[in-house]
Parts: structure tokens; sequence; C-alpha cells
């Protein structure tokens, strides 16, 4: 992911002159990077700061972009096969907003019709709109700050600067003349909200003080939601008269609609995790600035548990990757007890995993990354980069997980750090496919509403529950993390099953086989049939990263004192 910070000012620029900000800017685009400033006219100035991480078309496009219509910054990857392929999608995404740059309900439309993570900052030179969004989503991250005499947009923010993140439920039109700004929900232009712009500030700020219990969403009952559906007689049956998860799951697969949906999954994951592949530059690191037309390094890595939904990935992702490059499978561990002993969960079932990988595919150079973190290490990190990465989500919980994953990407074992350019993280699938323990719980309260009321509520509230806290600290090592499980074609055919085709979470359906139901049949349907009954383990237990004795939704320690950060 590239990095872009805008800043909005009636005074000299001041964040812009902050070179630590810049530089967490510049690590999320190591490519190349640039500033210009735009005059309003009207005393204002915009200035705009890019930082690439070229990823698609023949040459990097360099940010900001600018011509007579308008400037953009813009983060992300458009994955649409119709695009040109050779073309940056940044420039086709520009060449779009400059031919329809007169009427802001076209450029609405243009931004519905993107498939793919991004977030963007346009401002339209002839009407003084600027306009900023993340995708409906919410892959990126795009947080918002307002002071005195700046207001800024960007992809990270340090603890000094109070901020929000753009939520993702509406696109933003904010006219710099009038102060007003347009919030227009996604693929409905008829029902935006208008504020000033100190209004939204405060009323955003508001919402994201509430804690995740205390957002509330209004859930759809499916018109289809029929509760004595033939098929849900059949796996309740089935499970009660079968121990062996495997022989449960071959016999399920047996029922015509219940294969016919393993099928169509595993389709629209191929095809999601095939163009996530391909539209890359398919060279390492190493080999990016060198004229050599093939490289033989790593360019891919797997944020590697060991568990069902990152091992799904690994598989599929060696159909698409070139067969003479490796793939790196990223395993992390933490030792908070300075016993040097990383033998952690995670790590004995990345290693079972991993021999299941080989056996299935022996002809790829699978390598088993072992990125050992010790407690020291932890807390120094934490102090003094993690903590402004995950802000401004503040929980244990949040810093622990966004630590997991900011070692995990920077994938640095004993040895060498890796090569790869993207990562492919298993995001979404949880929520998706009912993988927490609260899924079980709502089923066993309210029976099939309940679970399908659950599992809508962990869609709507994943854009800000942690996507964007991920976005920021798996993209500080200059790595683009793709996300299969979250791709638009392959959610909308999820989000259209009733609950039971997705999980069973009964009794009789015990964990490793009821939870996340349909995707460990897929697995058992290409072949892996180890990890297809792994129980679910959440990524702060088992890499052991955190404390038991401390309660995740408590404030952490790092963000107790934001006045005292700032002097360090």
């Amino acid at each position: 992911m590239c990095g872009i910070i805008c800043e909005i000012s009636s005074s000299d620029s001041c964040v812009l002159q902050d070179a630590n900000l810049l530089q967490c800017i510049k690590n999320r685009g190591p490519d190349y990077f640039n500033r210009i400033d735009v005059s309003t006219g009207f005393g204002m100035t915009v200035s705009f700061f890019g930082a690439v991480l070229w990823m698609q078309g023949t040459e990097i496009t360099k940010q900001p972009v600018n011509n007579d219509h308008g400037v953009l910054l813009y983060n992300g990857d458009i994955f649409e096969k119709s695009w040109n392929s050779s073309v940056s999608d940044t420039l086709i995404v520009m060449k779009m907003f400059s031919e329809n740059n007169k009427c802001a309900e076209d450029i609405v439309k243009i931004l519905n019709t993107l498939k793919g993570p991004f977030s963007l900052v346009y401002y339209n030179k002839s009407t003084h709109d600027l306009y900023f969004a993340r995708d409906k989503i919410g892959r990126t991250s795009l947080l918002f700050h307002k002071s005195l005499n700046t207001f800024v947009i960007s992809s990270v923010l340090g603890r000094e600067y109070m901020c929000i993140e753009v939520p993702t439920t509406h696109i933003n039109i904010w006219n710099l003349k009038s102060n007003r700004i347009k919030c227009i929900p996604w693929e409905n232009t008829g029902l935006k909200e208008e504020f000033h712009i100190d209004h939204w500030w405060t009323k955003l700020q508001t919402q994201q003080s509430l804690s995740d219990d205390e957002f509330h969403f209004e859930y759809e009952t499916q018109c289809e939601f029929i509760e004595n559906d033939p098929i849900i007689d059949y796996i309740d049956n089935i499970s009660r008269e079968t121990k062996c998860k495997l022989t449960l799951a071959n016999r399920l697969l047996d029922h015509a609609v219940i294969k016919e949906t393993v099928l169509k999954l595993t389709s629209l994951l191929e095809n999601s995790t095939e163009i996530r592949l391909e539209r890359q530059q398919n060279k390492c690191k190493l080999c990016l600035k060198i004229e050599e037309k093939i490289c033989n390094h790593c360019t891919v890595g797997v944020l590697f548990s060991g568990g069902l939904d990152c091992t799904v990935l690994a598989l599929l992702a060696d159909k698409f990757i070139p067969p003479n490059q490796s793939i790196d499978l990223i395993n992390v561990a933490f030792d908070r007890n300075q016993i040097s002993n990383y033998n952690v969960p995670d790590r004995i079932t990345g290693k079972q995993s991993f021999e299941e990988l080989k056996r299935l595919r022996p002809n790829r150079n699978w390598v088993f990354k072992e990125v050992n973190v010790s407690k020291h290490e932890l807390e120094e990190f934490q102090s003094f980069i993690i903590g402004d990465l995950v802000y401004p989500r503040k929980t244990i919980l949040d810093e622990s997980l966004g630590s997991a994953l900011w070692f995990a990407a920077r994938g640095q074992d004993d040895i060498e750090s890796s090569t790869c350019r993207i990562l492919l993280v298993g995001s979404g699938a949880d929520e998706l496919f009912g993988g927490y323990t609260r899924h079980r719980n709502a089923f066993r309260r309210q029976g099939w509403l309940g679970l399908s009321i659950e599992l809508q509520l962990d869609w709507k509230r994943i854009s800000f529950r942690n996507l964007s806290r991920d976005n920021r600290v798996i993209c500080d090592h200059g790595r683009q993390p793709r996300m299969p499980y979250l791709d638009e074609d392959f959610t909308q055919f999820v989000l259209s099953l009733q609950p039971w085709l997705k999980c069973f979470p009964s009794d009789s359906m015990g964990p490793g086989i009821g939870d996340k139901m349909i995707l460990r049949l897929v697995a058992i349907n290409l072949g892996l049939t180890g990890v297809a009954t792994l129980p679910k383990r959440a990524l702060q237990f088992g890499s052991r990263i955190a404390n038991k004795k401390e309660n995740g939704s408590d404030i952490s320690k790092t963000f107790l004192n934001l006045n005292k950060i700032k002097n360090i």
C-alpha cells in the first residue's frame, strides 16, 4: 500500500514538517515520494504528499498525480480484470476523474464501480471540492486530524495527533470554500447528509469514542430465512451419528447443495487469489529496480499461523506463483517469560501445516520462517513504533494484535528478512464463516436468527474493528497485504448464503468442524485433511503475545498519557 497525506491549512504547513510522521508515510511507499502545494485562492493551501509502493503497471506512477483538472493521492489496488494490466490503476482512476470532474454525482458513480481495497484524496481544482474515502469494506487506512489552523487526512498519524478513522459508510465531499461536507452513502446518492466540517468532526469523535459493543446496526432478515430447511436436518442427523470429523465432513460433501456451494466458493476464492497475485511486478525487494527480467526469489509471503484460513490461501497461491519462486510461510511467536521458548501453539500447528503443504505440493520450495520476538524487543517497538501505528485504537487487544502483525509482516527470522513484497492475509474468514466463540453463543441463545444477526454485526463492524489498524501495521514494512477472503465477488456470495451453510455451531458439531464449516469443507475438497479440522485459535493466544492476566478491552499503558509520548 502507498502512503498518502493531505494537509489543508490557512497558515504555514505544520504537520508536513514532522519528519517522524513523513517517515511513517515513506515506509508504506519506499519506491518514490513527492510533495506539491496548491493555493485555493481564498486563503487556504492544500499540500499533498505521496509515497509510492509500485505494484501495478509497467512503470511506476509518481504521486501526487496532478493535472489541470485536479490532484489525486491514491492508496490501493483495483482488481478489475477488464482493466489494462500494463497501465497503473492510479492513472486509470485519475483519467476517469478528470473526464467526469464537472459533476459530483459522476465521481461518486465512478467510486462505486471500483473493486478492491483503496483510500484516496482527490481535489477538484474548479469546484474546490475535496473528495476523500475508504473502500466500502474498509481494507485500507485513512485518518482525519483537526487542530486550530490545520486539517490532515493521512494513511498514518502518530499518537500526538488526535484523530479519527474515516468511516467506510460514506463518500465524503468537502467544499473547502464553504467548509461544508457532504456525506454520501455508498450506492445510494439520494440519502446524503451535510454538515459544517467542525460539526462532522465532533460527531465522529463521539461515535468513535464508543466501545465496539456500543455500536448498533439494523439487521436484515433474509427473505428466504426458513428454519425448516431440509439441509439443517441432514447436517444435524449426520453430526449426531458420526464422531470422526473427517468422516463427517466427507458425508456432508455427499449432499448436492453443500457440494455445489463448496465448488462455487472454491472457484471464487481461486479467482480472488489469482488476480491478487497477477497484478504485481513479480519481483522481490532485491530485484525490483534491477533490469533482470526474471526474479527467482520470494515475491509472495503468507502470514502463516498454520490455521485453516492461511493454509487454504497458501495452497491456492501455489497455483499462480511461478514455480521457480519460493513462498515464505511467516510464523510469529513471542516469549513473554524471557526463557527463550518459542514453541507456542501457532508454531506447532504451523509446522504441521507446513508439512502438509510440502506433501501436497512437493515441487514448490516452501520456506517456513520462524519469527521469534523477545519480551524486550516487543516492549521496545511497542513504545516507539507500533503505538503510533495502532493509534487511534488504544486497547490492550488492539496493541497485542497490531504488534503480532507488525512483527510477522517484518518477516525477520534469525537469518534474514523475507524478500517478498506481497503478503497474503486471511482477514475476514472468521467474520464471514462464524469462526468466533460468540457465534456459537449466539446460536445457543437465539438459534439461527441469533447467529444470523451476529454474523451481520461482525460484517458491518469489520471496517473499524480491525482492518484499518491491521493495514497500518502491516504496510509499515513496505509490503502489500492482499486479502482474498475480502474480495467483493467472494463476499457477496458468502453473505447471500443461509447461516447454516456458513457454519453449524450446534453442540453435536463441535470446534474444528461446526465453526467455519463450509470453509473446512473447501479445505478438505482441496486435499487439506490435516488443517481442515484444527480448532480455531486467536492470534494473540496462538502466538502467546497476550498476557492472560490483562483485560483486552482496557486501555494499554502505551496510550495512558499521550502528552508525555510527544516528548519521546
